[in-house]
């Protein structure tokens, strides 16, 4: 007679039951109210202990059960961040169904073909949204499990306030989800192409649970600002009070930096979460005005590098003992890695913060040769520390080309630049929707019973002793610029540029040029308004002649502000500004044959 062994159970939302009954009184989320700013502080926010949300939680999962939902059937939650949108997705875990997230700030057809190419039997979501499933109906024709947060009008289905009466007198067993289980399909932001599906396992969730708490040393009692809303749900789940600021979280550099300083104070925040766009408007901001956020001692950054002036404005303007962190990872696979501000600071200590502080008493030559220092430095890409215990990693020759084994991967010398690939626990297995097949076929690579996702970013290790080992970024595999003698990586040669005072951007591209379609480099540069002069645009060109990554580059572009991804409003779209230079030279050699 065989024995069926059940798989233990997984759940990320088992830890908010964990944090409930360890902390039923404490506040679980904090809202920011828009347009209340200065009402009394009760009047402000809305808020939920842990107790109710994990009674929310249940119910709204019992209730989904009631209404017809089963294990893995798909969900698209189309909620703004808030009390509402964290108890939705521990609910909908809860029942076993799988979320389908992406982002409001994708626009509408890109929101519309992701949605569908996931074929969700429902849709959660505020009155737009359905309105959205309406005027796509025949996209939709699977959405069945339909509930509207917000008024209800004529489509039909369940209000959430419905579903949680319906769950509320439910006694129906949760079902039990273990760590193979769907959980959701996250969508990427696009910023490098079209937006992919990742199928997410319970497992995915729980292993990035217990890697951020064990990383930072996270504890229950703690309050967070939470500028990023998807990773405020992990907060949530250990037990520390969750600040949702007043902003448009699908447009992060676009904050109000008052805004985010008032939620801050009102709750005495000890620790928040942002892009590097967000962490430099507050920082700019605190400077101008000379304020500060005193209870803030642990600090996150993530989505792109954060240069190094920006963690030292930062960090001058909170708590003095304050630590500010920068994991590493991507959609499909996070978190990779992490490293924190004073070891970057050490390795700067010989180049950029060695000649900083004599800025402004030294003479015109001597502070030349410093950017120079900084050049140097930074043409070798941006250390994104350790691994995590849960990664593996190796860095293998790049190719464009499918690898199916990793018999046919190649290995590289130590400290030469490859692709980076992972697996682990915490690694998305395969996409889902939208050219799947493709994707998959691309990005994975089968090892034994295991699988390699290629992260697509391109670095090398320092150390040739694993537990030693950090990994330098040095760009996106798809934005180097291959010529005929050399191969230029985005973060190197944009790193020199990024030294010149003048500048606060840069973005390196490749242009196929001519009847060959020869590709030619070229540097985008975005001013830095408080320094850019009439003598900046030479200036700069002649700082790039005197490295010899960059001296080839005899293109350069001012462009007025560098687009960036809708999720972190950080990561340069280079695709964009690719077509976008091609365009200038296409219309530069057009007049330079009128003449």
């Amino acid at each position: 007679m065989s024995i069926i062994v059940t798989p233990p159970r997984t759940n990320v939302a088992d830890r908010l039951a964990d944090s409930a009954r360890k902390l039923p009184g404490r506040l679980a989320v904090v809202e920011a109210l828009a347009g209340r700013r200065h009402r009394p502080l009760g009047e402000r926010y809305r808020t939920i202990r842990f107790a109710d949300l994990d009674t929310r939680a249940n119910y709204i999962a019992r209730g989904l059960i009631e209404m017809g939902v089963s294990p893995k059937t798909r969900l698209a939650l189309l909620v703004r961040p808030g009390v509402d949108f964290v108890a939705l997705v521990f609910g909908v875990l809860r029942s076993g169904a799988s979320l389908v997230l992406v982002d409001a700030g994708l626009g509408r057809k890109n929101i519309v073909d992701c949605l569908a190419a996931t074929e969700p039997e429902g849709f959660i979501g505020i009155p737009l949204a359905h309105l959205l499933r309406l005027y796509y109906r025949r996209r939709f024709r699977l959405a069945k499990y339909n509930v509207t947060v917000g008024r209800r009008w004529s489509w039909g289905g369940l209000t959430l306030s419905g579903i949680e009466a319906i769950g509320s007198q439910s006694r129906v067993t949760l079902p039990h989800t273990s760590a193979g289980d769907a959980a959701a399909i996250v969508f990427t932001s696009g910023s490098t192409g079209p937006p992919k599906g990742v199928e997410y396992r319970h497992e995915t969730f729980t292993t990035q649970l217990i890697e951020i708490e064990r990383m930072y040393g996270l504890q229950p009692g703690g309050v967070d600002l939470a500028c990023f809303p998807l990773f405020g749900l992990f907060n949530v789940a250990l037990g520390i009070t969750t600040v949702l600021p007043e902003m448009d979280f699908s447009r992060p550099a676009a904050c109000d930096p008052a805004k985010l300083i008032a939620a801050a104070q009102d709750w005495n925040v000890t620790q928040s979460f942002a892009s590097p766009a967000v962490w430099d408007r507050l920082s700019r901001y605190c400077h101008e005005h000379r304020l500060a956020i005193p209870t803030l001692r642990a600090l996150f950054s993530c989505g792109a590098p954060v240069p190094l002036s920006v963690i030292e404005r930062t960090l001058a303007h909170v708590q003095s003992q304050a630590k500010m962190h920068t994991p590493y990872g991507a959609t499909e696979c996070l978190p990779i890695s992490s490293i924190d501000a004073a070891e970057l600071s050490l390795i700067d200590a010989d180049t950029a913060i060695s000649w900083r502080p004599l800025m402004g008493s030294v003479s015109p030559g001597q502070e030349a040769i410093g950017y120079r220092n900084v050049a140097n430095h930074v043409a070798n890409g941006v250390c994104v520390g350790r691994r995590v215990e849960s990664i593996d990693w190796r860095v293998i020759a790049i190719t464009d080309e499918p690898i199916t084994s990793m018999k046919e991967a190649s290995a590289v010398a130590d400290g030469e630049i490859g692709e980076l690939i992972v697996r682990g626990p915490q690694v998305s297995r395969r996409y889902v929707a939208l050219n799947a097949e493709r994707a998959n076929e691309v990005a994975k690579i089968r090892d034994g019973d295991t699988l390699w996702h290629r992260t697509g970013d391109v670095g090398y290790f320092d150390s040739p002793v694993k537990d030693e080992q950090r990994f330098w970024y040095c760009g996106r595999k798809s934005q180097r610029v291959v010529l005929a003698d050399r191969t230029l990586f985005t973060e190197c040669a944009e790193g020199i540029a990024k030294a010149h005072p003048d500048v606060h951007r840069a973005a390196l591209v490749g242009v196929g040029v001519g009847a060959g379609h020869r590709v030619v480099p070229v540097i985008i540069i975005e001013p830095e308004p408080s320094q850019w002069t009439s003598n900046s645009e030479p200036g700069v060109r002649e700082f790039l002649k005197q490295h010899e990554m960059t001296s080839g580059i005899t293109h350069l572009m001012i462009h007025p502000k560098l687009p960036v991804d809708i999720r972190h409003n950080s990561k340069i779209c280079r695709e964009q500004l690719a077509a976008w230079a091609a365009q200038r030279i296409m219309n530069e050699r057009k007049t330079s044959l009128c003449k």
